[in-house]
């Protein structure tokens, strides 16, 4: 019996919720042929340490403004977890394309990115909302590099939809939902845990070579439910009313915050999310329902355990 080959792997985003959920993944596994390296922009930070603590994970320091330096720490990289920070979308994008111009550089043979779902047209249709649009372009980008490689690199696209991790206690969880009532209570809205993001990203790198991973995106989701479900169900698991807040802030922070708010709560109303839950709950049957999050891995699950 022959062992497999040790392949490195580079997690952007290791401390927050995709790349740390990607990690653990992977980790869960009796064994796999992944040596991991986590990169942080500080070493010393208490998220940081922990997963230092892990078995089988090596920090990096970096970011995405000087992404060669990252992959000069790691000999002969095989593969790359790519997550970019979507707020300032003229900045992802370049810092997106930036990132997978350094991995092929750096002769890497897998690419892993976190895009988004674009509704019934992903492939085509980058839709009016700016940080869509930029993760639209790193994908064509990453293609256009896979295709001119002549095989030598393979991607996978994960394209989630709105994260149930963003309905929290404090201020911006609480306008989340009121921007979501805003398109009605009865507006559906698809949602994806982002422990669950990383599951997949895990079962992409393991099994990069399938016909179901190699050069494909996959579209992720967990639940499809409105405001007045999603407020039924809290109040049955926690006994408390779904934290939110006026309408007016809303509002407000749609308009102070057009292009990165105002925009995707437009399009959720006007277009939407279209990913085939019951089918994608076939192939991955762990994915959470908005009721199962709750009960698991809110905020206020934590508060009760």
């Amino acid at each position: 019996m022959t062992t497999p080959t040790t392949r490195r792997l580079i997690v952007t985003g290791a401390t927050g919720k995709q790349g740390g959920a990607l990690i653990s993944a992977l980790l869960s596994k009796p064994k796999q042929p992944l040596e991991i390296y986590a990169v942080t922009r500080n070493k010393t930070s208490p998220s940081a340490q922990r997963l230092a603590a892990k078995p089988n994970v090596t920090l990096i320091e970096g970011n995405f403004s000087d992404p060669e330096a990252i992959f000069r720490q790691v000999k002969d990289p095989w593969g790359i977890f790519s997550v970019t920070m979507p707020m300032d979308h003229v900045k992802e994008e370049k810092e997106g394309k930036a990132v997978t111009a350094a991995a092929v550089k750096a002769g890497v043979k897998h690419i892993v990115f976190t895009g988004t779902d674009r509704g019934k047209n992903s492939e085509t249709d980058e839709t009016t909302v700016p940080h869509f649009a930029s993760k639209f372009h790193i994908e064509k980008d990453i293609e256009e590099k896979a295709k001119k490689s002549g095989g030598k690199l393979t991607y996978t696209f994960l394209r989630p939809v709105a994260f149930l991790d963003n309905m929290t206690n404090d201020f911006m969880g609480k306008a989340f939902v009121s921007m979501w009532k805003l398109n009605g209570v009865d507006n559906k809205l698809q949602m994806i845990a982002t422990s669950d993001i990383g599951k997949v990203a895990a079962e992409a790198f393991l099994n990069a070579e399938s016909d179901e991973y190699k050069n494909k995106a996959v579209p992720l989701a967990g639940d499809d439910f409105t405001p007045r479900e999603a407020a039924k169900v809290f109040k049955e698991v926690t006994g408390q009313e779904l934290p939110t807040t006026f309408s007016f802030v809303g509002v407000v922070l749609k308009w102070l915050l057009h292009k990165q708010l105002g925009l995707m709560f437009n399009w959720f109303k006007s277009d939407g999310f279209t990913v085939e839950i019951p089918e994608l709950r076939r192939k991955y049957p762990y994915l959470k329902d908005f009721r199962t999050w709750v009960e698991t891995e809110s905020a206020w699950a934590k508060k009760s355990q």
